[in-house]
């Protein structure tokens, strides 16, 4: 009786903290492959949150990746570590039955994409693939250590009129990218001359039509070089 007792203390002990695990992730949206499997591609949002950018997540899947859409201010929680919420993120989406077997990539935008430099990079084990597009480096102090941190194949995109809060300054993309020439990572900077911050993104008074379509190419040639999509 004592040995059933304790199976059955066990069984709810693991059943309550798989859902408070489920719960403290971040809320996601899915979007489906066309042929309804495909590799994990997570997209992560600015501060502005998920929504003016789920038409972005869509043309992903579109592609033929099973796209999951989070929001990029839940990953700067007070208390919460970033990167272990990331990597829960991820490996929820790898047992979705629409995800086929093998790394995701992660997408990230502003502040959304400060999570992907910061703690998607160096994730190899993980991620195979990582794209941010103008995103937040305020907090990077030292571009060399931080390089060489990176694990992950990572393509940056920035704008060089960009000076929105400081945040995502081209000449802190310009350190990085040096930086990554002298560590020899594969990290690599496109500059756009005329883009101020939220080019990418259609609903942003910034928009660059020319530019987004350009990033987005190079974004499906990063996920395709390195995912084998």
């Amino acid at each position: 009786m004592k040995a059933v007792c304790r199976l059955i203390a066990i069984i709810i002990f693991v059943c309550v903290n798989w859902v408070y695990a489920e719960e403290r992730l971040p809320s996601q949206k899915e979007f489906e492959p066309p042929n309804g499997k495909g590799p994990v591609v997570v997209v992560i949002s600015g501060q502005s949150g998920p929504g003016k950018i789920a038409y972005y997540a869509k043309d992903i899947a579109r592609q033929g990746y099973h796209t999951i859409l989070v929001n990029g201010n839940d990953f700067w929680k007070k208390g919460e570590d970033g990167g272990a919420l990331l990597k829960d993120v991820i490996t929820r989406a790898q047992e979705s039955p629409h995800a086929v077997p093998g790394k995701a990539a992660v997408i990230g935008f502003s502040l959304g994409g400060a999570s992907s430099l910061t703690y998607a990079t160096r994730m190899p084990a993980l991620v195979s693939a990582v794209v941010t597009y103008y995103p937040a480096t305020h907090f990077i102090r030292d571009p060399g250590a931080f390089v060489s941190k990176i694990k992950v194949p990572t393509l940056m995109f920035a704008g060089v009129l960009d000076t929105y809060k400081n945040c995502c300054l081209i000449e802190t993309a310009r350190r990085l990218a040096d930086a990554s020439k002298a560590s020899k990572v594969t990290f690599r900077v496109i500059e756009y001359p005329n883009a101020a911050h939220g080019w990418a993104i259609k609903y942003s008074k910034e928009w660059r039509g020319d530019y987004a379509a350009d990033a987005f190419r190079r974004t499906l040639d990063h996920l395709r070089e390195n995912s084998g999509k």
